[in-house]
């Protein structure tokens, strides 16, 4: 049993144009068969895999909007997860927020249910942008929610930002990056804008109705980005985050360096450390419907040959500032074929 879990909280108010994750509208009756049915999937889990080496290091609420959920339904689920396989005392456990939706009831709510870091939505400090994403929270509400959250005794706060956006200059977000600096959050994710092809977004930039950015003034920014926040004592540990000395994401740097990880919720994804990913099925009917048949709601199982390992293994670490050396790449692999790819990227 691997010891990072994640939770995909697939409900929204309202879908986003740019994102490509697995989410649905909320319906309270909807939501309330969702959390039964993962309740019980944790159950189940339980009884197929082993009991991991430690207790759980990090919990992970992704969505979708994890903050649509009250606190009471977030301290079930951190409790099943102490009940079956216990909880580091200094576990870090993530929620995802939208700034619009936060009070300081709920966010003491989460903190009382165990949440030590919140990661919060803004991608945005000018309304026009946020207009564009369709976001449904404003420029103040971003500020009022950290101020909340500090209230709350949150001493761990992630801010997301997006740039790279149809008509966006390099004045507008270096607005953004210091209306981010001004609220002194621990972490923050500054995401080059995607166009992801089962999204809107891609449709409107295939169309011809949005007009991406350049390619160079996307660069430009993004290297504006690493001087600016590197230059205020934040590491830039990976290609997309930035976090003041002590406190980078301690879950998805497991990831990022290959670890083992379970993933519970419809469309989570899981890994078991070596060859063996695996995947639940992206239908919250269908998820739902096989937990309460007693099945796990897996979709399909992809095992990676040697080769895909070490690939895998190498692009990972690569993502990060620590990125790779030749010792630990023959320590952890060995054989000739780290030799050969080894000697390629020297060429």
């Amino acid at each position: 049993m691997p010891q990072w879990l994640y939770f995909h909280m697939p409900f929204c108010r309202r879908k986003c144009p740019y994102c490509d994750f697995f989410k649905r509208i909320l319906r309270s009756t909807d939501r309330e068969r969702f959390v039964r049915a993962l309740l019980s999937e944790i159950e189940q889990a339980a009884e197929f895999c082993w009991p991991p080496d430690s207790a759980i290091k990090t919990i992970y609420f992704g969505g979708g909007t994890p903050s649509l959920h009250p606190p009471e339904e977030i301290a079930w689920i951190i409790g099943a997860v102490q009940r079956l396989w216990g909880l580091d005392p200094k576990a870090e456990v993530t929620l995802e927020a939208n700034p619009g939706l936060l009070t300081r009831e709920l966010l003491c709510g989460w903190r009382e249910a165990g949440v030590n870091r919140l990661s919060l939505g803004g991608q945005s400090f000018s309304a026009r942008k946020l207009a564009l994403l369709y976001r449904d929270h404003s420029v103040e509400q971003i500020s009022e929610a950290v101020a909340l959250a500090r209230e709350a005794q949150f001493e761990n706060i992630s801010l997301d930002l997006i740039f790279g956006l149809p008509g966006e200059t390099l004045e507008e977000w270096d607005s953004d990056l210091r209306a981010a600096f001004a609220l002194q959050p621990e972490h923050v994710s500054l995401y080059n804008l995607e166009y992801h092809e089962a999204t809107p977004y891609f449709r409107w930039r295939e169309s011809g109705k949005i007009t991406p950015l350049s390619e160079d003034l996307e660069a430009e920014m993004y290297l504006f980005t690493h001087d600016f926040f590197t230059a205020r004592g934040f590491e830039h540990y990976e290609i997309s985050n930035f976090a003041r000395p002590g406190f980078r994401s301690r879950h998805n740097s497991a990831c990022w360096e290959g670890k083992p990880y379970f993933g519970f919720g419809p469309s989570a994804h899981s890994f078991d450390g070596e060859a063996l990913r695996w995947n639940n099925v992206a239908d919250l009917t269908v998820y739902s419907s096989a937990i309460e048949r007693g099945e796990l709601p897996v979709e399909s199982h992809t095992k990676l040959s040697a080769r895909e390992q070490l690939e895998e293994w190498i692009a990972l670490h690569l993502r990060t500032s620590d990125g790779i050396s030749w010792s630990d790449t023959r320590n952890r692999w060995g054989g000739s074929i780290v030799e050969a790819l080894w000697k390629r990227a020297e060429g």
